[in-house]
């Protein structure tokens, strides 16, 4: 059965299939690779922009993954029904493709914008988002099932989630890679529909914080705000005078 949002297969029956490509490869045998992606703040387009605009980020996505993994590539969606993130197995695949699918993967979407509603009279594009993935390979030997491949590409996701998102990490390696853009939907200041202003904080932060957080600011208080910090840095100035 496939994901009725996103049309990749859904968890059940890519288990289902990627069992079956395990299997292929112990008897050919050749190499077998495991990407996990997982899409950067996520929660923020739902927040800010609402779920059916998250719902048309996640098609988009999909979409991609699809065109990256090639005919004989199993894309599914690993976190059911609600989730925001993606498995693809690569049959006959090392390591350095899986890295090439990965970061070919990871230029598309950075360089996607998606057109939508963010209310019933208000449209909204949504562009320049990112992903993280993990990345795993097995060549020489092949793993009785898919756990093993699964949490050592769990594992890589979580470092490319600490490293600040936007990198691919290799299970087992501690050198991330980035594609180096910024995410402007999340990350930029910027301004909503309804014509509030959304600072994300974590430009700001010298440390990035566990979960994402945004200050909303009506137009006449953002313009408060720009006030208040030109008196504060005018005074900044002249105390180093």
């Amino acid at each position: 059965m496939t994901d009725a949002l996103t049309g990749v297969l859904d968890r059940r029956r890519w288990d289902h299939d990627a069992s079956q490509a395990l299997l292929q490869a112990r008897h050919r045998p050749w190499p077998l690779a495991l990407i996990l992606v997982d899409l950067d703040r996520f929660k923020d387009i739902n927040d800010l922009y609402g779920h059916p605009a998250g719902d048309a980020v996640l098609r988009a996505a999909a979409t991609a993954l699809r065109h990256h993994s090639g005919e004989r590539g199993i894309v599914g969606r690993y976190g059911g029904h609600t989730g925001d993130e993606f498995l693809i197995l690569l049959p006959d695949t090392n390591l350095e493709g899986a890295l090439a699918v990965a970061q070919n993967i990871q230029v598309h979407i950075s360089s996607l914008s998606v057109h939508t509603m963010a209310s019933c009279d208000s449209a909204v594009t949504i562009a320049g988002w990112t992903v993280s993935m993990g990345v795993a390979a097995c060549t020489d030997l092949i793993p009785g099932d898919l756990s093993e491949l699964l949490l050592e590409c769990d594992v890589a996701l979580r470092d490319a989630k600490r490293s600040g998102g936007n990198q691919i990490c290799i299970a087992g390696s501690q050198a991330p890679t980035s594609h180096g853009g910024r995410n402007p939907a999340v990350e930029e200041v910027h301004q909503l529909a309804d014509g509030e202003v959304c600072i994300p904080l974590a430009r700001y932060l010298q440390t990035a914080p566990s979960t994402s957080r945004s200050l909303v600011l009506s137009p006449e208080s953002a313009q408060q705000l720009h006030a208040d910090l030109t008196d504060v840095l005018r005074q900044l100035a002249r105390a180093e005078r």
